[in-house]
């Protein structure tokens, strides 16, 4: 619990998860293409805004803890400036990732590649970004991710083998550049020094 206050050390984790579906706390069941009662991974409910998603080895899912008070006491703004956070890290790579009018997360050429569901409790966020890195992108067959029916969902290895012919990654390396480069946007955006 938070109470008024409280001070907050402002943290940053970046993490991959064991599969998992999770469902935002406003979501409903409606998105998910198998049997709540057999599905084919854990599923949670979750304080964060958003429809379903997946998690997994080969996704970054970062997680911010910040007071919002000392940067900007908005959640748009939040939402939007770790949108940025993710473009940036995409153009480091030579993708351009984009914004689609009014939905939430990062795609490039009309595939999401990054998903954003946050909450914040007397502006201390909570929740972040997931960013689909080396992704096996399989399990989001069996959801509608994030509700949105006509947008397919995509990885920075799919897109980076496909704009190079072709040409193979090292899965490892790739997640480790990337985790570095995520940091290196975050730090650049939100104007932090991050310290581990």
């Amino acid at each position: 619990q938070i109470g008024q206050g409280t001070p907050v050390t402002q943290d940053v984790f970046l993490v991959q998860h064991h599969p998992v579906y999770t469902l935002g706390a406003g979501s409903t069941t409606e998105h998910l293409k198998f049997d709540m009662n057999d599905p084919p991974f854990p599923i949670f409910r979750t304080e964060r805004g958003g429809e379903v998603t997946y998690h997994g080895p080969g996704q970054l899912v970062m997680y911010p803890i910040l007071d919002l008070r000392s940067f900007h006491s908005d959640l748009h703004w939040y939402m939007r400036t770790l949108e940025e956070v993710v473009i940036e890290t995409l153009g480091s790579f030579g993708l351009r990732g984009e914004r689609i009018e009014g939905l939430t997360g990062v795609w490039v050429d009309g595939a999401k590649v990054a998903a954003i569901g946050v909450r914040a409790k007397r502006w201390i966020t909570y929740h972040g970004l997931a960013l689909n890195v080396t992704t096996d992108l399989t399990p989001f067959q069996d959801i509608v991710p994030c509700g949105i029916q006509d947008r397919p969902v995509t990885s920075m290895y799919e897109l980076l083998k496909s704009k190079n012919e072709g040409k193979d990654y090292d899965e490892s390396l790739l997640l480790e550049e990337v985790s570095e480069r995520l940091l290196e946007s975050f730090s650049l955006l939100f104007d932090v020094s991050l310290v581990v």
